[in-house]
């Protein structure tokens, strides 16, 4: 009898990015839109939260990539940087229904530049990371693999979630790359009945 392999889940039920795509993605699940500051729903409003979150995404990160990462801690002055990166990030990945209006990207800021290092190994292999702390670390680890992600073709797969009140990050791993809703019943119901109403009342 053939056991039946069990799916791998992560915050709010979703299957894990592959890879290091995963880092992203837990990164914006932190919060959802609607939740961004609670302290009982989102993971970077306190510096304990932030750190235990911290600690098991860069451990997941590390043994799914094979890249070795110090271990660093965030401190409560980087979590208003670390947060609003996780918004643009949120916003940048946005999936867009072609019924659904999309919400306006905020003023672009000024350019950070995070610190990303390649290392070549003697055995011929390539490493990347970053030697940089507190929340510009995980900006770095994360903007390295949105790099390799695009370099792969697999970026475009990496998205939230139309509903304006979620944003939950998913990857859509359906053949023409098609999904717009995190869960169709949990977000997408109303707006595509909605829709189908219009359509109808159109006609």
């Amino acid at each position: 009898m053939t056991r039946r392999r069990e799916v791998e889940v992560g915050r709010f039920g979703l299957e894990p990015a592959p890879g290091g795509l995963r880092l992203v993605q837990s990164l914006v699940n932190t919060s959802l839109s609607g939740h961004q500051g609670d302290p009982e729903q989102d993971l970077l409003a306190k510096p304990g939260t932030a750190n235990e979150w911290l600690s098991r995404a860069l451990a997941e990160w590390s043994a799914v990539t094979g890249q070795h990462v110090a271990a660093r801690t965030v401190r409560r002055a980087d979590l208003e940087a670390l947060g609003a990166f996780r918004e643009q990030l949120r916003q940048a990945l946005r999936a867009h229904a072609a019924h659904i209006e999309a919400p306006a990207l905020r003023e672009p800021g000024a350019v950070s530049t995070f610190d990303i290092g390649v290392t070549f190994h003697a055995d011929g292999q390539l490493g990347y990371g970053t030697s940089a702390s507190g929340w510009q670390q995980v900006a770095g680890l994360a903007t390295a693999e949105l790099l390799l992600a695009r370099a792969a073709g697999t970026l475009t797969r990496l998205k939230t979630c139309s509903a304006p009140e979620c944003g939950a990050c998913f990857y859509d791993g359906s053949p023409n790359r098609i999904r717009v809703w995190h869960n169709t019943q949990m977000c997408g119901n109303l707006p595509n009945l909605r829709a189908s109403r219009a359509r109808r009342s159109a006609t």
